[in-house]
């Protein structure tokens, strides 16, 4: 029977073409095509261990034991039984329900406990489903839908791939590692490590170079992990506990543990309760008074917690104040002795580090820390803080061909070529990165006032001698400069501010007003009244409402830069530009230049737009054009602070400035919800109406969508887009329905690369990077839907990250070509950059409002950070300080991390402009529709 008879297409958009204009090149991915995998079913089986209480340790080793190991391999024939480490295991054969009663003493090689018989527990086997791999093929060749049967057959594949490598290495979720030469420490407390993460892709089956392919393949790429270092236990709590003791001195360390007094009672010190989050770290016991067995030596522990115990006093539950009943031959009812008594006894070893806490385990007892050494490969699973946050970036970082070399060392790990696993389900893998015929797209000419830049393939360009290609639309007069915290003097501000001015007009800008009101913090000036006062300042200078301010930082305050941003922006309807009182001392040009940037945008000006190659005056769209981009973020962990959505839409007709709505968005809720369609889409729109279309709406408005998965991609289309759509009708009737929209989705948090071939300066940079403008849409894409990777920067360090995009909507039938052109141009009139960036700049935007909403919140600056390190920080000097029922009533997290639930609903954000601070409406306007976030 013909297959076009069965054809069944996606539910997302068809590729309709492929890119056609530019320059063919080749480049590699790292990206390993299956040679073949099997067409025959495999049958799953479901795994209940025990009662299904057991925690995941006891489920592990049951699994693992010979007693079931032993009865699989002889049911089966064969001992290639794939498991998830949870319920479902997998085999190539088919075997009867299997119910296997486990001894666990026997197993560990041990007699049951004195007066207890052996612990037992069973596991129990059954076949629940017939996995079809043949419906693979069909759906590439678009004979089925896609469906839950393609899902449990990729998955099997996936668990076959990764089984091997996960009983060689550490295992973290698809990334695996080794103990090894890529390693660095970040500190005293983490180790960095280089691992090798892989996994499984659908591809095309008609690969751009070469011959057949199936259409499956794997991405392998260069994984980074935090460890624990593996070190003695009490120099681990030691070092981790060194915000309070930089020294690293060890009667401080003591201390930091003692039990505190409050009342009549003894409770946990916020050291001792950080250092549950070494809870659940495997140790080993050091015993260097004693021979002992091997196994014990070998065995490894689990830390439940640190002791204490109130009626211990002041010295806290320590190795000569915890006391047990030791029973012995010759005592069968025991004594009372200490465990620093029962080391010295019994393993001849006198323990020094008495005072501190002891190690509490689940079953095995306790132990005293210095005896403890912590077992290698541990993930940190914690924040890093802003120092180690600085290495690892350092450590990440590599430029194309040191990654090459980390992947192919990565391959070598995985060794398809004898997995047993892969050679028994008849799993072959290519060995080869694959080769792709990709796409070096024109890159445009930027246009200047009076001048214009072709950067060629450079991805960068000069903004020397360029004038704005608009300035400020109303001449700067009215405007003043706020030093916080006396962080410099009036000279270097005077000195700053003529460098500045001078750069400024270089560059086309409107300056009437060359000598601006400064104005000095006052001491213990709050910093609200701070900011009333510098814009009174200005104002009463000019006889006129200030329209900038600008703010003189000691240093990278987060808390300070909000308070002040949500002052200006939130009570003034009024902008402003923080500088970093470093940089105002050396008052460089082209810092100068790049606040200048910065400073236009905010005042209304234009920095550049892009040109086509060869056609200068053609328009940037062929009808009129609205371009959106949204995108959602959430808090760091532990925040009380809810999501904020951010939506930016384009205020001119070549799409270069955006005005940017944002507001509260639930609580790690990724969906924009309707009422914030309606807040937030639609006041916008109507403004876009007025400002930018002339009294009517636009015939093709453009979607970038950040953030989502690929799951999630139905939701953006039946709810964002479906609620944009009926706000649109209800507000603007029929004329709406006649909007075409196209919809895409862009990420950046994937594992692809462009490796282009060494020393092909046609494709590749002096780095080795991809040349910007690089569009790859076969081998590494989807089989059919319409997605593609562009590569549209110039990566100053590292790797370059292309971003993927994927259409899910296009009702208005864009030409692939035109496309493609049209996001990699606009990549070139970031505002604030003479170099194109990474992502498209609705997006880019979108990102940077949706964070900077968080100065919005309406929350009092009495309640301190709410996010962030500072956040962090605050936190810990509310517990030291003892202010902890503040702390609770200021809905904060204790060190435990433990956390008070969120309320059901998140409360909105103080709006761009008070209304109740006397601000006439187009000031609000203003500011609403201009770029107050960049």
């Amino acid at each position: 029977m013909p297959t076009d008879i069965h054809q069944y297409p996606s539910d997302l958009p068809a590729r309709p073409a492929f890119c056609t204009t530019g320059k063919a090149v080749a480049v590699r991915v790292n990206q390993y095509k299956l040679a073949s995998f099997p067409n025959n079913d495999i049958y799953q089986y479901d795994v209940s261990i025990g009662t299904g209480a057991e925690k995941m340790g006891k489920i592990m080793f049951v699994w693992k034991s010979n007693q079931v190991q032993n009865k699989l391999k002889a049911a089966a024939g064969n001992e290639c039984w794939l498991w998830d480490g949870n319920k479902l295991a997998w085999n190539s054969t088919r075997i009867p329900e299997q119910r296997i009663l486990v001894d666990l003493d026997a197993e560990r090689g041990r007699a049951p406990r004195p007066g207890k018989e052996s612990e037992k527990i069973y596991c129990h086997i059954r076949q629940s489903k017939v996995v079809r791999l043949s419906v693979i093929a069909a759906y590439l060749n678009q004979q089925t839908p896609f469906d839950n049967a393609i899902l449990e057959a990729i998955n099997f594949l996936d668990h076959a791939i990764r089984q091997g490598p996960s009983e060689k290495y550490t295992c973290l979720k698809r990334s695996f590692f080794t103990k090894g030469i890529t390693q660095q420490p970040l500190d005293n407390v983490i180790v960095a490590m280089k691992g090798v993460y892989s996994s499984i892709r659908l591809c095309s089956l008609k690969p751009s170079v070469g011959g057949t392919s199936t259409g499956l393949a794997l991405n392998v790429d260069v994984a980074n992990g935090t460890f624990w270092t593996a070190q003695d236990v009490h120099q681990a709590a030691r070092n981790f506990l060194k915000d309070r003791n930089r020294n690293l001195d060890w009667n401080t360390f003591k201390n930091q543990l003692l039990p505190i007094k409050r009342g009549n009672t003894f409770h946990q010190s916020e050291d001792f309760k950080t250092l549950r989050k070494m809870g659940k770290l495997k140790f080993k016991v050091k015993y260097p008074g004693k021979q002992v067995d091997k196994k014990v030596l070998d065995k490894e522990h689990r830390i439940k917690g640190f002791t204490f115990d109130a009626s211990k006093g002041p010295q806290g539950a320590n190795a000569k104040t915890v006391t047990f009943n030791l029973k012995t031959p010759d005592n069968p009812n025991g004594h009372e002795t200490s465990v620093f008594d029962y080391y010295k006894m019994k393993y001849g070893c006198s323990i020094q580090m008495w005072n501190l806490p002891l190690i509490t385990t689940e079953r095995d007892g306790m132990f005293p820390m210095e005896l403890c050494q912590l077992v290698p490969n541990q993930q940190y699973k914690f924040k890093l803080s802003p120092d180690q946050t600085s290495a690892m970036i350092k450590f990440a970082v590599t430029r194309p061909q040191a990654r090459i070399g980390s992947i192919n060392h990565g391959v070598g790990m995985l060794s398809w070529n004898t997995d047993k696993y892969l050679n028994h389900y008849q799993i072959k893998v290519e060995n080869q990165m694959t080769l792709t015929n990709a796409r070096l797209l024109q890159n445009p000419e930027i246009a200047y006032a009076g001048a214009k830049v072709n950067p060629g393939t450079a991805g960068r360009w000069d903004l020397r001698g360029k004038k704005f290609l608009l300035a400020n639309p109303e001449p700067l007069t009215s405007w003043g400069v706020c030093v916080i915290q006396n962080a410099c003097d009036e000279a270097t501000v005077k000195n700053f501010l003529n460098v500045f001015i001078q750069t400024y007009i270089g560059h086309g800008g409107k300056v009437t007003n060359k000598n601006p009101a400064i104005y000095f913090q006052g001491r213990n000036q709050d910093l609200a009244d701070t900011a009333m006062s510098a814009r009174l300042a200005a104002g009463n200078q000019s006889k006129s409402m200030p329209q900038i301010i600008l703010y003189v930082l000691p240093g990278r305050d987060s808390f300070t830069y909000e308070r002040l941003k949500k002052n200006m922006e939130c009570r003034f309807a009024l902008v402003s530009q923080m500088l970093n009182v470093q940089h105002v001392r050396k008052a460089q040009p082209q810092y100068c230049s790049n606040v200048c940037m910065k400073l236009n945008a905010k005042l209304g000006g234009t920095t550049c737009k892009v040109v086509g190659v060869p056609n200068a005056n053609a328009p940037a769209f062929p009808r009129p054009t609205m371009v959106i981009g949204a995108d959602v973020s959430h808090p760091t962990p532990g925040s009380p602070q809810p999501s904020m959505a951010a939506l930016t839409m384009s205020f001119d007709q070549y799409a270069a400035r955006y005005a940017a709505a944002v507001q509260t968005n639930g609580y790690r809720t990724e969906m924009i919800s309707e009422n914030n369609v309606n807040t937030m889409f639609i006041p916008l729109f109507k403004q876009w109406v007025g400002k930018v279309g002339g009294g009517n709406g636009p015939q093709h408005i453009y979607y970038f969508r950040d953030g989502v998965s690929e799951g999630q991609y139905a939701h953006v289309l039946d709810k964002e887009v479906h609620n944009m759509k009926e706000a649109l009708f209800k507000n603007f009737g029929e004329v709406a329905k006649v909007i075409k929209w196209t919809v895409i989705v862009c990420t950046k948090r994937h594992h692809i690369r462009f490796f282009p071939k060494e020393n092909d300066t046609q494709a590749g940079d002096r780095n080795g990077n991809p040349l910007p403008g690089t569009l790859v849409e076969k081998d590494v894409t989807h089989p059919f839907e319409y997605d593609f990777y562009l590569s549209s920067h110039s990566a100053i360090q590292g790797t370059a990250r292309p971003v993927h995009y994927h259409v899910i909507l296009d009702e208005a039938k864009v030409a692939p070509n035109d496309l493609h052109m049209m996001i990699y141009r606009q990549c070139y009139q970031y505002m604030r950059s003479t170099t194109p960036v990474s992502l498209y700049p609705a997006v880019y935007y979108a990102h940077l409002a949706s964070n900077r909403a968080r100065a919005h919140e309406s929350a009092p600056a009495s309640e301190g950070p709410r996010g962030g390190q500072k956040f962090e920080e605050a936190r810990i000097d509310a517990a030291v300080r003892g202010n902890l029922a503040q702390q609770a009533s200021r809905g904060e997290t204790s060190q435990s991390g433990s956390q008070p639930a969120n309320p059901s609903e998140a409360k909105p954000l103080l709006p761009l402009g008070d209304p109740t601070n006397n601000i006439d409406v187009a000031t609000v306007t203003k500011i609403r529709t201009g770029m107050w976030y960049i």
